[in-house]
């Protein structure tokens, strides 16, 4: 009897020692003791009168059943609405403008960790059994993705980046990705290859690509030299139709073809050395990639070689585009490239037996080369790579680290993967993109991204997908031929190097555009990207003209501001006034040569743009053009009109400065 009398006394002295420690772990709380600290910083910052309030020391949280939300972030973080406390020490700082509801979205859909702790590990997830650790800040806009799947987000630059680059880089040619259409091929056909290329320039490609041209996007996928031998004899096998007898280079016609060069200002798509235009492949040393046959045929009809090719097609007579090869094997051959070298590894280059062959044909495939390419006698390939639906979510402990020394989370894993992808093991496939370390962090919260997490329709945004743009017709034809849309863009779509072409109709003159069409000239000196001189037929001129003047406008835009006599001198007056001295106009834009480089220059402006256009513009840039760095300066109607009436009488260049 007293052994059982003495065990109850124990447990009873137990059980009130439990009762007695919660009290004291509850008043002895991490997040108690912030709230005190919250509280004495907001009565110094009263007496400061700054209007910040003290709390009543409990738990507060937000609760969202919708999103599964229940946040007690706002227990230790107490002013994150209050905007008085931006430059408030942590955690009592206001939260960045956003255009979100605090309290009703929380904190965990944006920054992850673990809503429901009450302690600083606990919150942000910092626990081993804890699968969805708080993001860095580096990688927070991943959270953005979840609300805006598939589409650019101004407002998170760094995620908009690493979908694009998802989007240059191919990723879609091996991986699945949830919101991202695929984006097939992203490099030139294959087909005719072998008439195409050197052997020596393919073999030196295969084996490290930005060694050739740092800036493409074409991956090392590590060949041993055999490999790539090998890979190279199957390439060279894919012919063309006879491209016509073997080119001579005509020494006499290497001027002609300077000037024809100079004239087509292939320079504005094509670089040489480092300088020029990004729209097409560097031409610096292209004399040792490409045969000269295939050259000449390629300038003569692009498309009959590449249908997808973005280059226009010039309209050089024959004499011209031969004098046009002969200049670039003359200006832009490779001094890396010399004829033993060549030699020589066709001496090592494997027989193009049909062993040999299709073992090539197997290197092809297993490397995914089609996820890029296109060659008609290898069917399209299924994603050779994992699906990346869900990837944001991935369980950690699923993932394997090997002896890597780095952080045990999802996104360090992803950033070394993205940066060296076969150090976590030798039979892998994956290529090395090089990417920079901030092209890998944009590609990191892209990835992070593609979350598992069911997000209500109504917080989902639509977005806004461009219509895609169906133009038919002869002007249709001309678009396609000319290949405009690489530079312009047209309702949406397509090129951003030029200008946009949606109002050309009510924003410049067709007697203007027909002779702009016949001899381009630059209105931005300091631009590398010009219009080409096409060389379009006069019919092809009037019907583009005709199609601007008639669909292409803006209804709400009236083509002359002024009388058929032009605008008052005393108005004109005015708006030089305006002009030089309270909007400082030539701080960016010349006038008679006089002025700054960043905008184009004005003189002739009446003879190129209509006034009506010209007034809507100076009434908002933006209106336009979204992009534009011209300031709205929300200038009034009296102003607007009288700084037309100043540009829409300025005297056109001399035609030796429209060069």
């Amino acid at each position: 009897m007293r052994r059982i009398s003495l065990l109850f006394c124990l447990s009873s002295l137990a059980l009130l020692l439990v009762y007695a420690v919660t009290p004291v772990r509850d008043y002895l709380a991490e997040w108690r003791r912030y709230q005190k600290a919250f509280n004495r910083f907001a009565e110094e910052k009263f007496r400061q009168n700054i209007p910040v309030r003290t709390t009543p020391l409990t738990i507060r949280q937000v609760w969202n059943p919708a999103l599964d939300v229940v946040d007690r972030c706002v227990t230790c973080h107490l002013g994150v609405e209050n905007r008085f406390l931006r430059d408030a020490p942590q955690p009592f700082r206001s939260h960045p403008v956003t255009p979100h509801r605090l309290g009703e979205i929380g904190c965990t859909v944006c920054h992850r960790g673990q809503g429901a702790a009450t302690t600083v590990r606990g919150a942000h997830g910092r626990l081993k059994w804890w699968e969805d650790p708080m993001l860095p800040s580096q990688y927070l806009q991943a959270s953005c993705g979840q609300c805006h799947p598939g589409e650019a987000v101004p407002e998170a630059r760094i995620l908009s980046a690493g979908r694009e680059t998802i989007r240059k880089a191919g990723c879609t040619g091996c991986h699945k990705i949830t919101g991202v259409t695929p984006v097939r091929p992203i490099g030139p056909d294959l087909d005719g290859l072998g008439s195409k290329v050197r052997p020596l320039w393919l073999f030196r490609w295969l084996k490290n690509p930005k060694e050739y041209l740092e800036r493409t996007s074409m991956p090392n996928v590590m060949l041993a030299d055999e490999e790539a031998r090998l890979l190279t004899t199957f390439l060279l096998s894919q012919k063309a139709p006879a491209t016509g007898n073997a080119f001579v280079a005509d020494a006499a016609a290497v001027e002609l073809g300077q000037q024809r060069y100079r004239e087509a200002r292939c320079i504005s798509c094509h670089a040489q050395g480092g300088r020029g235009g990004s729209s097409g492949p560097d031409l610096g040393r292209v004399g040792g990639k490409v045969r000269l046959e295939w050259l000449e045929s390629w300038l003569r009809d692009p498309k009959a070689l590449f249908p997808q090719t973005r280059m226009p097609q010039f309209s050089f007579p024959a004499k011209d585009i031969r004098a046009i090869v002969s200049y670039i094997a003359s200006e832009f051959s490779d001094s890396t490239v010399d004829a033993q070298q060549e030699q020589e590894l066709e001496r090592l280059l494997p027989a193009a037996t049909r062993d040999n062959l299709a073992a090539g044909k197997k290197l092809y495939q297993r490397l995914g080369c089609g996820g890029c390419h296109r060659l008609k006698q290898i069917e399209e390939q299924a994603e050779l790579g994992p699906d990346l639906a869900g990837i944001g979510s991935k369980d950690v402990d699923r993932l394997d680290f090997g002896n890597l020394r780095i952080e045990r989370n999802l996104w360090s894993w992803l950033f070394t993967k993205i940066k060296t992808p076969r150090v976590f093991g030798k039979n892998l496939k994956m290529p090395d993109f090089q990417f920079s370390d901030e092209q890998a962090r944009e590609l990191v919260v892209a990835l992070l991204s593609l979350s598992d997490k069911k997000i209500p329709a109504r917080y989902v945004s639509a977005g806004q997908q461009p219509v895609p743009l169906r133009t038919q017709g002869d002007f249709g034809k001309i678009l396609r031929k000319y290949e405009c849309l690489t530079c312009h863009s047209l309702s949406g779509e397509s090129g951003r190097l030029a200008p946009d072409l949606s109002v050309i109709g009510s924003q410049a003159k067709p007697l203007w555009i027909a002779a702009y069409f016949r001899l381009p000239y630059s209105m931005r000196p300091i631009m590398t990207e010009r219009m080409p001189l096409l060389g379009m037929s006069d019919q092809e001129i009037q019907t583009t003209v005709r199609y601007f003047e008639t669909v292409l406008l803006e209804d709400s835009i009236a083509h002359e501001l002024f009388p058929l006599g032009g605008p008052e001198l005393q108005e004109a007056a005015r708006g030089k006034e305006l002009y030089f001295n309270k909007y400082g106009c030539q701080a960016c834009h010349q006038v008679n040569l006089a002025g700054g480089y960043v905008g184009p220059a004005l003189d002739g402006l009446g003879g190129r743009l209509f006034s009506g256009y010209v007034f809507a513009y100076l009434k908002n840039p933006q209106r336009f053009k979204p992009a534009v760095l011209e300031p709205n300066y929300a200038i009034d109607d009296s102003d607007a009109r009288a700084l037309t009436a100043y540009l829409v009488s300025l005297p056109p260049p001399r035609a030796k400065e429209q060069r």
